[in-house]
């Protein structure tokens, strides 16, 4: 299903677009070859080009094929379920035998101001015939645009015509799996989403089929470069999955060069939790804190490492910090009602868990706590 922002991208684009009438058995030039109309046929054209050729009407009689033939391109590119859409295809087919090529042409001669008609021929180009070069063509008039839209502050269009335009250069190994310019492309979207195995992956596969070597020397510096992100990549994952003294064999070594870098600081400071050595942990916590003030999964994790070292004081007041940031995460309330548990503090940590279950009645922690709560009112 098309996104709505892409859709709504598309369906602006037809206020931009005129028809005028040819009476059936009408002949359109086409070069050296004719259309002849088989009915009453509306042929679209952009409003702005027909207004230019209005007004040279004076140097020459009518509206120009160039123009005509941009204006089925465009609606091709805009809605490929458009009326007459056969007639249209069968227009460009008269017009330029090859009709793909002259696209691609257009599309690498538009300026950077006409990126949005680069968009839309590049559209075209797949409801007419969907293969991988016209996909990364495709893939390439998105990728622009998303830039255009971050350059103008636009960071959710940015998000939607970026991720769009990944999809088509995928889309390009589906008809074909040695087609290196989408390897290369693919690398550095999953760079750019740090999926650091993956980019490695698609850019050694570009090497392996591609033939211009200033890209193959430009892919090995950036393999070179990403060695370090890979290996961390593979670190926080043995870490994940419970591999803990195999991850930290991996992540402390680019600790020492990274010392920086906190998301490298939170996977080892997980390490360590996950191996009860809490006051490490704690330490690596509140240093992850110091780069990243509202990293809330650090703050969440360092309140649980001074529960588990019985600083109940200073873990509340580390899930207050949480709580500020994000006053109605379930987990954190939990997380907080415990520590004032410990604190015997049983009014506070009710109400938190009141508030939890008030989100969510099926909440299973927050339900265990409602239980232990009840349980202690039992006791006394």
């Amino acid at each position: 299903m098309e996104n709505k922002v892409l859709k709504e991208f598309f369906n602006e684009k037809k206020e931009e677009i005129s028809f005028i009438t040819l009476k059936k058995g009408a002949k359109l030039p086409l070069g050296k070859k004719f259309y002849i109309a088989k009915d009453k046929l509306d042929i679209p054209i952009r409003i702005d080009n027909l207004i230019i050729d209005i007004k040279k009407q004076d140097r020459y009689d009518g509206i120009t094929v160039k123009n005509i033939v941009d204006g089925i391109i465009y609606i091709i590119g805009i809605d490929k379920k458009f009326e007459n859409i056969n007639e249209y295809i069968e227009i460009l087919n008269l017009f330029e035998s090859n009709i793909e090529a002259y696209i691609i042409h257009s599309v690498n001669n538009f300026s950077e101001s006409e990126i949005d008609s680069a968009v839309i021929y590049g559209k075209s180009l797949i409801n007419i015939c969907e293969n991988e070069k016209n996909c990364f063509v495709y893939a390439n008039t998105l990728e622009k645009k998303g830039v255009k839209y971050l350059e103008d502050g636009l960071k959710k269009q940015y998000t939607i015509f970026l991720n769009e335009a990944e999809k088509y250069f995928e889309r390009c190994l589906d008809f074909n799996d040695t087609f290196s310019l989408a390897y290369y492309k693919l690398g550095f979207y999953y760079k750019s989403k740090q999926q650091y195995i993956k980019a490695g992956l698609y850019w050694e596969k570009s090497i392996e089929y591609d033939d211009d070597e200033n890209r193959i020397e430009e892919i090995r510096n950036e393999l070179k470069e990403l060695q370090m992100f890979i290996n961390y990549e593979k670190g926080y994952n043995y870490v994940l999955n419970g591999e803990v003294q195999e991850g930290l064999d991996i992540l402390l070594p680019i600790a020492e060069k990274r010392s920086g870098w906190w998301n490298l600081l939170f996977f080892i400071g997980l390490a360590y939790r996950l191996m009860k050595e809490y006051e490490i942990a704690e330490k690596y916590f509140e240093n992850v804190i110091k780069i990243n003030p509202s990293q809330l999964d650090s703050i969440n994790e360092l309140g649980l490492c001074r529960m588990c070292l019985g600083k109940y004081e200073g873990a509340v007041e580390t899930f207050n910090i949480a709580l500020n940031i994000t006053p109605n995460n379930s987990e954190i309330m939990c997380n907080r009602a415990a520590a004032y548990i410990y604190l015997n503090e049983i009014e506070k940590a009710e109400k938190d868990i009141d508030k939890v279950l008030e989100i969510n009645s099926k909440d299973e922690i927050g339900i265990s706590i409602k239980q232990e709560i009840e349980r202690i009112r039992d006791q006394r």
